[in-house]
């Protein structure tokens, strides 16, 4: 994985020295920014998605500028104290026919003196830019939230344990961490989040979100979920990964809620205990699991195959093919077994699922996963702030892509309150 980062980012850098002297020096991180999705955007580019998305940045930056389409459908007008810049969104075919555009108008509302700052008319044209390119797994991030994301290892930073997703124009909880802050101050899937850390939910990716509820362990975060105001402690998050319940009737379950570093060798040592407590079958629970490292998915899924592909990541244009696979049979490669999953599972964890399921290993049940099946990489810009774009798609075994989302077999509703059906019917069908 380093491999391929340190040689995506020698591919950019030769882009990025080759356009520098075009773009000038007033709209550097814009122009970085268009090169990285020229050189590695996953999807193919919607020029005029792009432009309305910034140019709605501008609007934002500088409200003062009018902004209209003329009587052609495909013509834009911005005007700033009687200047105006006229673009023909027909025209815009190019990366590089979106900066010049996009600068022109830059220059025009910073012209004017229109925006608070050339940063942040700067960053509100690239943020709603990405906001519309079209994949909602791509994001901006400001330079203060990025460094609130990034782990210096000293082990005083926290978080409030909460994990939320988009929807419609804002957020909702899409998981809460057991014994976390969140978890005890009452806060349940699915809540609305209206507010985090005094800004709006609708004006927050869900990465800025995450940002926002990390910080030094003991201080506080208050955030409007469900109607209520919480002040949340920033605590050390879990050290632990991996919940056991030992064999009932020889059927053990075992719940993953993240791929961190070292999950597959703690599962296997796992694995060997309960095989010594006469287990017959086994429950791998991934609701709720967000996903981790890939490396450490696919040594999961080799415990339980013959050896073989796990998954393939495709580039932009099917340019690039790279393959994860396990290369030896796995030990419990014919213990009975049954996946559940919900619409929290994603990136690595419907790797996992997906790849079993190709391999006839396991039947899954609970209900459709979230279909977060991108490669991810993220950017650190020369200003300081850091673009999240996606680079690289997954396909499973069988090249399914995981984009989608993966059906369980038994689709089984639970809103997480009171007993589990879920776990109930995987029950049923390994007592069969």
């Amino acid at each position: 994985m380093l491999a391929r980062l340190v040689g995506f980012v020698a591919a950019a850098a030769l882009v990025l020295s080759s356009h520098q002297a075009q773009a000038g020096k007033d709209f550097d991180t814009l122009h970085e920014v268009i090169r990285h999705f020229q050189v590695a955007f996953v999807d193919r580019p919607n020029m005029g998605a792009l432009l309305t998305g910034a140019l709605q940045g501008v609007k934002k930056a500088a409200p003062k500028c009018e902004i209209r389409i003329l009587p052609h459908p495909n013509l834009f007008e911005v005007k700033a104290k009687g200047k105006s810049v006229k673009i023909s969104k027909d025209a815009i075919r190019s990366y590089r026919k979106l900066e010049k555009a996009l600068v022109k108008v830059g220059r025009l509302a910073e012209g004017q003196r229109l925006a608070k700052s050339h940063r942040f008319l700067e960053h509100a044209m690239i943020r709603e830019m990405v906001m519309n390119c079209g994949d909602p797994w791509s994001v901006f991030l400001e330079e203060n939230l990025y460094q609130r994301l990034l782990d210096d290892g000293s082990g005083k930073t926290g978080d409030a344990g909460l994990l939320v997703e988009p929807r419609g124009r804002g957020l909702r909880v899409l998981d809460v961490v057991p014994d976390s802050p969140a978890a005890k101050a009452g806060i349940r899937v699915g809540d609305e989040v209206s507010k985090i850390a005094g800004r709006p939910a609708g004006q927050l990716n869900e990465l800025e979100a995450l940002a926002l509820m990390r910080g030094p362990i003991g201080k506080q975060v208050t955030v409007l979920i469900g109607g209520k105001s919480h002040k949340l402690e920033y605590a050390p998050p879990p050290k632990r990964n991996i919940a056991v319940d030992p064999p009932v009737d020889g059927i053990a379950k075992v719940q993953i809620m993240n791929f961190q570093a070292g999950t597959g060798r703690r599962l296997a040592g796992v694995l060997k205990r309960l095989s010594g407590m006469e287990m017959r079958a086994l429950i791998l629970d991934l609701r709720g699991n967000p996903g981790g490292l890939v490396t450490e998915g696919t040594e999961v899924v080799g415990l339980f195959i013959k050896g073989g592909k796990v998954v393939s990541v495709v580039s932009r244009k099917h340019l690039r093919t790279e393959v994860e696979q396990s290369p030896r049979p796995g030990p419990y490669r014919r213990l009975p077994l049954v996946l559940l999953v919900d619409h929290r599972t994603a990136s690595v964890s419907e790797i996992v699922a997906m790849a079993l399921k190709d391999y006839d290993r396991a039947k899954i049940v609970g209900q459709k996963t979230l279909g977060k099946g991108t490669v991810q990489v993220v950017m650190e810009l020369m200003d300081g702030s850091a673009l999240k774009l996606s680079t690289g798609r997954y396909y499973s075994p069988r090249g399914t892509p995981l984009y989608e989302g993966i059906e369980p077999d038994f689709d089984v509703e639970w809103d997480g309150r009171g007993k589990d059906p879920q776990l109930q019917k995987a029950k049923l069908l390994l007592k069969k």
